[in-house]
């Protein structure tokens, strides 16, 4: 009998060392995302202290280039989006279609648009990292092009779904593949119609620090690095409670 207490104290001490170091992780998680929040809602980030660099295509020809810090205003009217222009959380992604993170946090985002269609604005702009994926000029001009027919957001998930068998000739059956006009769409491809718009966007994300794909900035705070869906949307709803 004597023994069997002892272990019973022995488990019930685990027990509690178990419990205790959960609840200080988890408050060590809230007090975390609160800090993330508040410097969100102050427009007072630092990216040093705040990014997800982990899981991040590094562009090697930006990686040496001073980063100036602050919020930028990234909104735009001509790029893909999702949500109201009136949404009070505003999420602005640089991103590369030959990226696995970019391509990670694709499923990640697009879930929290529709999850919170009100709350959020997200706009996808492209930086495309040809040093690293040489196809990735030509996949962000082909998902402008899709955009011109209203496919933005098919073409987009088809090329991610797609992302290590990308090539000019599978832009094109992958449009196909989307019930598009073919025609259209290879001759938007052929006359480099938005090849500026793209290159537009890779010079806006250089002035604003991005340095890698993917990159956010979330009310024009940048947080470099394909964020965990559990931190983003904590991120989200804590700054959204903030604003009540």
């Amino acid at each position: 009998m004597e023994a069997d207490a002892h272990i019973h104290r022995k488990r019930s001490w685990v027990a509690t060392i178990v419990t205790l170091f959960v609840l200080a992780l988890l408050g060590l998680f809230a007090s975390r995302i609160l800090y993330y929040a508040d410097l969100i809602r102050s427009g007072e980030i630092d990216s040093r202290t705040l990014d997800f660099t982990q899981s991040f295509s590094t562009s090697s020809t930006l990686a040496s280039q001073a980063i100036v810090d602050g919020a930028f205003d990234l909104t735009t009217t001509d790029d893909p989006s999702l949500g109201k222009t009136s949404a009070p959380i505003v999420i602005v992604e640089f991103a590369d279609f030959g990226c696995p993170y970019s391509q990670e946090s694709s499923y990640v985002v697009r879930e929290l648009a529709l999850k919170y269609p009100d709350s959020i604005q997200f706009i996808y702009r492209d930086f495309p990292l040809t040093e690293l994926h040489p196809i990735a000029q030509k996949a962000a001009e082909a998902g402008e092009c899709a955009d011109d027919q209203g496919k933005f957001w098919e073409y987009h998930d088809k090329l991610y779904q797609n992302q290590n068998s990308l090539t000019e000739d599978r832009l094109v059956e992958f449009a196909e593949s989307l019930n598009m006009n073919v025609f259209q769409f290879e001759s938007c491809m052929k006359s480099g119609r938005y090849t500026a718009e793209v290159l537009e966007d890779y010079q806006a994300g250089i002035e604003a620090g991005v340095r890698g794909t993917p990159t956010f900035f979330i009310n024009g705070n940048r947080i470099p690095g394909s964020i965990p869906a559990d931190i983003f949307e904590a991120l989200i709803q804590s700054v959204l409670n903030r604003q009540e």
